[in-house]
């Protein structure tokens, strides 16, 4: 299996069998200020796709043309058309992109700013409004399902590497949607709806560390500004790094890479540097004695206090207040 060729034609599977292929070696042309927006109804319409409902949903599939005839397809650079043509497009809807076999790197950029994404197999790729995207590299078996949809699913673009049981439960909403969009139903839009708040549900639950986003540097501050959060609110009672990765679902080592990544300072430092501070605060501003304190910090006693805080100043508590 040849895995990167940029050069390889490339096609848009519809419901109605119309098939498009266009060049893989494609670049974003032009200020992404002076592109076109197009809301969902004008983007099916370029595109052709078949499987939509109104403004609101819309699904479709990519995959290799196998027949191997190109003769009356427009494979040249400038061509708009296809999966290629898809991601270059500024947009007012959401993208989602299951990815079901095979191997793709794109370029988002937002506001001028790009980082590549790299897709394999079981992976889910949600991009915003606020991206537009070039195809860069791509595998001869790249499949995978794609959701247009008028609703909001993340801040940014997220790329998720999804378990097996994952896959599986979020390719069958991409199916439950294609299904609902393309029959006739009498409670449709409630229906469509109904499979999108299950799949909000189904990424709200995936871990952070599973999560990899188009502006990474960025996700991580968020991470390291929720994890400061929890820190302030806890670092009294709670000092264990577990304690802090369990709210925020990850595990005690991509936590520990990501703090001392994003601060310099490991996790341990945070907390003993708080838990230090405070008791300068609480010797200096109240007349709390050396027992309530090493209770109000939820020390074991007062002489494990009266260590941690010597080993940090050189002095002890009692001589600290009084000097």
């Amino acid at each position: 299996m040849s895995f990167w060729n940029k050069n390889l034609n490339f096609v848009i599977s519809y419901s109605a069998g119309s098939l498009r292929a266009v060049d893989g070696n494609m670049k974003l042309k032009g200020n992404m200020s002076q592109q076109i927006i197009y809301n969902l109804e004008e983007f099916a319409t370029k595109y052709n796709l078949k499987d939509i409902y109104g403004a609101y949903a819309a699904h479709f599939s990519v995959s290799r043309e196998e027949s191997g005839d190109f003769s009356d397809i427009d494979a040249s650079e400038s061509n708009d058309g296809g999966f290629y043509g898809m991601v270059r497009e500024r947009t007012l809807f959401t993208r989602l992109l299951l990815v079901k076999q095979g191997c793709c790197c794109m370029k988002l950029l937002m506001k001028g700013d790009g980082q590549r994404v790299s897709l394999a197999a079981n992976d889910l790729l949600i991009v915003t409004p606020k991206e537009v995207g070039c195809i860069m590299e791509i595998s001869d078996d790249f499949r995978a399902e794609v959701i247009l949809v008028d609703e909001s699913f993340a801040s940014h673009a997220s790329r998720y590497q999804l378990s097996g049981e994952k896959y599986n439960s979020i390719s069958d909403i991409f199916h439950f949607v294609r299904d609902i969009v393309r029959h006739q139903h009498i409670n449709k839009i409630e229906m469509i709806r109904s499979m999108f708040n299950v799949l909000k549900l189904i990424i709200e639950e995936l871990p952070y560390e599973q999560c990899s986003v188009s502006r990474d540097l960025g996700h991580k501050k968020e991470v390291y500004e929720i994890f400061l959060h929890h820190l302030y609110r806890n670092y009294r009672k709670e000092r264990q790094i577990r304690f802090y990765a369990d709210k925020l679902n990850v595990s005690t080592a991509y936590m520990s890479r990501l703090v001392k990544e994003i601060s310099g300072s490991t996790v341990n430092e945070h907390v003993t540097s708080l838990v230090y501070k405070e008791i300068c605060n609480l010797l200096k501003q109240t007349d709390m004695t050396m027992g309530e304190i090493a209770d109000h910090l939820s020390f074991s006693d007062q002489s494990a206090m009266t260590n941690f805080f010597k080993q940090r100043s050189g002095m002890t508590p009692l001589a600290y207040r009084n000097k």
